[in-house]
């Protein structure tokens, strides 16, 4: 599995913006909503404690083929190559480096179904073009990727603390939002990942849950609780196409922004650190 060491230790906290399923080619994309996303990231946010990112989830093309299963190669808008080099021109900036943001305003990014739909007629996948494109070869999957975020501490220069994300594609359909919901729990701790945040996408609903868990600490002989946050994002698409053909309902176009935050548990003498998530959709 991609791991991935993410520095933002310039701030205490951090705001992860998932992009998924732009579907840019297709003739529904609402482009417009999907720049102000981007424009958005590159803003400074008002809190000058919290940083704000964010990664890259699959299917940022349609990169449809006459052998594709699902959408059509004629009613493209533009041709893959050209979606390819679309993406890149707008997410471009977001690679930019800094002081506060040393690697950029990326932080990881993994193929979707339509990114890689082509690979298997042509051997050109449109998420790895992309992911050259921009520099981030190093932080590009095809299955998945696990983040450590690493943050300034409250007490500043005594130590960092450190965030974990997972995010992967995902795969299958889902007709409720409970099925929906059992796919991305099959992709974190049901399937053995555990982070405290893990965000999925492909399935064109945003939508947020928390699942609490036990996890040893044998260096301190005792037991802690923690919260998983599940994170499912949106899709940038009108409604029309084949989706409106199948009887799918419209996409809720609702960018999740996911908070990784910093508190202290004062509940006790050590007064320890702890970090927890906020999700707004």
């Amino acid at each position: 599995m991609l791991t991935i060491n993410f520095d933002l230790t310039e701030f205490e906290n951090v705001e992860i913006v998932p992009i998924a399923d732009v579907h840019i080619g297709n003739e529904l994309c609402n482009e417009a909503e999907f720049k102000k996303i981007v424009d958005y990231v590159l803003e400074e946010p008002d809190d000058p404690r919290c940083a704000r990112i964010c990664l890259l989830n699959g299917d940022l093309t349609e990169s449809v083929t006459k052998t594709s299963r699902v959408g059509d190669v004629f009613e493209q808008t533009m041709t893959p190559s050209v979606q390819v080099a679309t993406m890149v021109k707008y997410l471009r900036p977001l690679t930019e480096t800094s002081k506060k943001y040393p690697q950029g305003k990326i932080l990881s990014y993994c193929a979707g179904n339509h990114d890689e739909g082509r690979y298997k007629d042509t051997g050109i996948s449109a998420a790895e073009s992309i992911a050259v494109g921009l520099g981030l070869e190093d932080r590009f999957s095809k299955d998945g990727c696990y983040s450590f975020i690493r943050l300034q501490g409250i007490n500043r220069g005594q130590y960092t603390a450190v965030g974990t994300v997972y995010n992967t594609h995902l795969s299958g359909g889902g007709s409720t939002i409970g099925g929906k919901a059992n796919r991305v729990l099959r992709a974190g701790l049901h399937g053995g990942i555990l982070a405290h945040i893990i965000c999925g996408s492909h399935l064109h609903e945003p939508l947020t849950f928390k699942e609490d868990v036990i996890v040893p600490q044998p260096h301190e002989c005792r037991l802690k609780q923690m919260t998983i946050t599940y994170v499912l994002t949106n899709a940038f698409l009108r409604f029309g196409g084949y989706s409106q053909r199948g009887g799918m309902k419209p996409a809720t176009i609702s960018v999740p922004r996911i908070f990784l935050l910093q508190g202290r548990d004062q509940s006790n003498k050590q007064n320890k650190r702890f970090i927890y998530t906020e999700v707004i959709l």
